[in-house]
């Protein structure tokens, strides 16, 4: 197993290949190109291309092809969701958590929240237009995801054939586990010992979302680091979804538990929720 931090949370890398060598070398380019991703689309690191753009002085920009490609998957999940999963609405009202009193922070978000929108961001190509200077966006619930999808592309292409990628808690796994499927936990909030249940993982990914680990406290008011903005009541404080890949399972768990009322795609199952 080889153990790594990376997106503030801890990473594991699970190899089953015969060559130690090569697992070795194959990690090492793992953890390489997630940091990369890290560092390169971070909200708070100041040399990212990232806080570079949501600190902007004009609205029309050049980007990369990879922020390119983020934010085209991003526009799409947010309407593929309705919205309960959007980049513009975790950007631009992700630094109020910071707000010194409840007040300040109920005014904050009323004054942010006509631009907390996708609706204010044009792309065309590799040019990105926003409609607004006060709009910004946060690739925190894109860019872990498609760094497991990544890492299992890469594993496949060289010839591994059974592994398990556990980023933060955004797992994938493929092929075997000493002949057997591979078996992960879902951690039960109140107790981080315990599991709630344990699902078999076999070509797919697993990702959990909730309210109870990441957060911030305004006067004794609990800010979860998920934000919503509709009026949708609250159901679920935790979900967890399979899915094909872990982008799908990723989004769609966070976009459930903001909005319970949506109706899953085929392809995307609730395995558990609380």
């Amino acid at each position: 197993m080889y153990t790594f931090n990376a997106f503030t949370t801890p990473c594991e890398l699970h190899i089953d290949a015969q060559n130690q060598s090569i697992a070795d070398e194959i990690a090492q380019n793992i953890i390489h190109k997630t940091k990369e991703l890290e560092f390169r689309f971070s909200y708070f690191r100041e040399d990212s291309e990232l806080y570079l753009l949501n600190h902007r002085t004009y609205n029309t920009h050049n980007i990369s092809d990879e922020l390119a490609q983020f934010i085209q998957i991003s526009l799409f999940y947010t309407t593929m969701t309705q919205g309960a999963f959007d980049i513009a609405l975790a950007g631009t009202l992700k630094e109020i958590s910071k707000a010194p009193t409840w007040g300040d922070y109920q005014l904050r978000k009323q004054e942010l929240a006509p631009y907390a929108s996708s609706h204010h961001l044009e792309l065309d190509g590799n040019t990105l237009t926003f409609s607004n200077s006060v709009t910004k966006i946060d690739l925190g619930g894109l860019v872990k995801e498609y760094a497991v999808d990544q890492a299992v592309l890469y594993l496949q292409s060289m010839g591994v054939t059974s592994a398990l990628v556990n980023f933060g808690g955004d797992l994938a796994a493929f092929g075997e586990c000493h002949n057997l499927p591979w078996r992960v936990g879902i951690q039960n909030p109140d107790a981080s010992h315990e599991n709630l249940r344990e699902i078999e993982l076999h070509n797919a990914s697993l990702c959990t979302s909730g309210h109870s680990k990441r957060f911030s406290e305004i006067e004794a008011q609990k800010v979860s680091h998920i934000i919503r903005s509709n009026a949708v009541e609250e159901k679920y404080t935790q979900v967890s979804i399979m899915a094909p890949t872990t982008i799908d399972a990723g989004i769609w768990s966070t976009a459930l538990l903001v909005n319970p009322q949506l109706a899953l795609p085929s392809h995307v199952q609730l395995v558990h929720a609380l």
